[in-house]
């Protein structure tokens, strides 16, 4: 079965073209995240990292492996460089589907790539300690539970935004993630082997 729907996944992908949003205001950064399926006991899985506490932006939350852009570098080019940075996985063994729609984060302007690929598994990891705290392995089938999804509406900057949070044991996946993550689930579910 999650065979099936990883070939699926790539090819919706590769067909549907990015939503781009325009050109970026002078401050907003460049960055971009991958986000890593892997395949354990014959079921499709996610891979997310938790930042450490600290004061810096993000610190604590659960994530993608990503970051900011390099000066010349692509989307890809720095979602692969960011992962083999924050937790070993080297780009060679990376299968790349993707990208998905930019995402713009609000409060601390920074303008995401998702690229979506998928990961050997199992696989030596070795996280970066100064920016992972642990790494979380999720099953897709969980996260496609609506159960454990809940949305509010916030406002800022004069605009009304969905912010999605989604309960997977004792953590939380919210803000930007979870903003990148809910219309990949809305794609996975439109595919004939979605688990049900």
């Amino acid at each position: 079965m999650s065979q099936a729907l990883f070939e699926q996944l790539r090819a919706a992908v590769q067909q549907r073209p990015p939503r781009r949003l325009g050109p970026p205001r002078s401050e907003v950064a460049l960055a971009s995240v991958l986000i890593p399926f892997f395949e354990r006991d014959g079921e499709p899985w996610l891979l997310f990292v938790k930042r450490p506490d600290g004061s810096y932006r993000h610190a604590g939350q659960i994530a993608f492996p990503g970051g900011k852009r390099d000066g010349g570098e692509t989307a890809l080019q720095c979602a692969l460089r960011e992962a083999q940075e924050e937790v070993g996985l080297d780009p060679k063994d990376v299968e790349v589907y993707g990208e998905l729609d930019e995402y713009d984060t609000i409060v601390t302007g920074f303008r995401i790539t998702p690229i979506v690929g998928k990961m050997p598994y199992p696989y030596p990891l070795k996280p970066d300690p100064f920016e992972v705290e642990r790494i979380i392995e999720v099953p897709l089938a969980r996260l496609l539970d609506l159960g454990i999804l809940r949305t509010e509406l916030r406002k800022a900057f004069g605009l009304e935004i969905p912010v999605y949070y989604y309960q997977v044991g004792d953590d939380l996946i919210w803000g930007v993630t979870a903003g990148m993550l809910t219309p990949l689930l809305g794609m996975i579910r439109e595919l004939p082997a979605c688990p049900r």
